[in-house]
C-alpha cells in the first residue's frame, strides 16, 4: 500500500508541474514571424487560429544596443488565444469578429530583450535599424483549470527602424503669414510649423517660455512635392503637394520636456530679435517617436519684428 501511495504522489507531482511540453505542441509558432499593429504597441505571432501576444511599451524596444529586463505587470502583458478558425491581424489590432475557444494569461516572468544594431549592407558604418531579439523567462501560462511554467520561451525578433527625421532648417528663412499666428520653416517637401501666444514674441528683452499645449502647437510636416512661400498661408489649403507625414510635439511638462524658448533682444531703435528654441521636445506620429535633441535646446531660428 505505501508503494502505491507513493507511485501516486510521484505520478501527481510530475503531472502537476509541467515542463512546458504541453504548450509548445499545442502553441506552434515556431515558423511565424512577429508583427506589429499599426496603431498601438502590441506584438504578436500568428499560425493559423492561435495567436500569442505581447503588449508592452515602445520605450521597451529603445535604438540603444544593450540588454533589458521588463517585469511581466501592469503595461506589460502576455496572452496566448486559440480561435474558432484561422485568425488574422484584424481580430487583434481591430475589432475582434472571431470567437475566442481558449485563452491562457501569463502571470509573473519577465522579458528579456536584447537590442543589437543593424548595418546599411551599401554602408557598413551606417546604423539603420535595431534588432531586439525577446525571450520570455520564468512565465506562467494560466487557463482555466491549468498552468504551465517556461523557464525560457524565445518570442522571437522584432525590427525598429532609426528615424531621422530633416530637421536641418538653418540656412532657411523664418517665415510668417499676416493672417494667422503661423511662424514656420521649409526645405525642399518638408516644414516645421509653430502655431504660437503671440505674447512670446512682445518687445520685453530676456527670455520668455511657454509649454506646448493645445493653444501652443508644434508640427513637422512631410508633403509629396516641394513646397513654396505662399503654401501655408492660403485661405484654402492647396490639395497639392499632398500631406504624407505629420509629427505632433507632445504636450510640455514645466521645467521637464516640450518648453518654447523665446530669447528677445533690441538690435536697433525699432527692431527687435527673437530667437526661437524647443527643449527636449518630442515628436510622436502613431506610436512612432522622434527628438531632434534630446535633453536640450534645438534652435529653430530667428524672426525679426518691429
Amino acid at each position: 500500500m505505501k508503494y502505491f501511495l507513493s507511485l501516486l504522489v510521484s505520478f501527481l507531482v510530475l503531472t502537476g508541474c509541467d515542463d512546458g511540453n504541453i504548450i509548445e505542441e499545442t502553441f506552434n509558432f515556431a515558423t511565424a514571424t512577429v508583427q506589429k499593429c499599426s496603431s498601438s504597441s502590441v506584438l504578436y505571432k500568428i499560425s493559423d487560429n492561435e495567436a500569442l501576444i505581447l503588449a508592452t511599451p515602445e520605450a521597451t524596444f529603445p535604438n540603444v544596443e544593450g540588454t533589458q529586463t521588463i517585469p511581466v505587470s501592469g503595461s506589460t502583458s502576455i496572452v496566448y488565444k486559440k480561435y474558432g478558425t484561422t485568425t488574422s491581424s484584424e481580430n487583434i489590432c481591430g475589432t475582434p469578429t472571431l470567437p475566442v475557444v481558449e485563452e491562457w494569461f501569463v502571470t509573473g516572468g519577465s522579458l528579456e530583450v536584447i537590442s543589437t544594431k543593424i548595418f546599411d549592407t551599401t554602408n557598413p558604418t551606417e546604423v539603420i535599424a535595431y534588432n531586439h531579439k525577446i525571450t520570455f523567462k520564468n512565465i506562467t501560462f494560466i487557463a482555466p483549470t491549468k498552468q504551465v511554467v517556461y523557464a525560457n520561451y524565445e518570442f522571437g525578433n522584432y525590427r525598429t527602424e532609426v528615424i531621422d527625421l530633416a530637421f536641418d532648417y538653418e540656412l532657411e528663412a523664418t517665415q510668417t503669414c499676416s493672417g494667422n499666428n503661423l511662424i514656420f520653416k521649409y526645405k525642399n517637401n518638408n516644414a516645421l510649423l509653430l502655431d504660437v501666444d503671440t505674447a512670446l514674441f512682445d518687445h520685453t528683452i530676456g527670455t520668455k517660455t511657454a509649454l506646448i499645449s493645445a493653444t501652443n502647437k508644434v508640427t513637422y510636416r512631410v508633403y509629396s512635392g516641394s513646397l513654396n512661400n505662399n503654401f501655408f498661408c492660403t485661405a484654402i489649403p492647396p490639395t497639392s503637394p499632398s500631406l504624407t507625414e505629420e509629427w505632433i510635439a507632445e504636450n510640455g511638462v514645466a521645467a521637464t520636456s516640450g518648453i518654447i524658448k523665446v530669447e528677445t533682444t533690441q538690435e536697433s531703435p525699432t527692431t527687435y530679435k527673437h530667437v526661437i528654441k524647443l527643449y527636449n521636445t518630442t515628436f510622436t506620429k502613431g506610436v512612432q517617436t522622434y527628438s531632434p535633441a534630446p535633453g536640450a535646446d534645438y534652435t529653430f531660428g530667428e524672426w525679426i519684428t518691429n
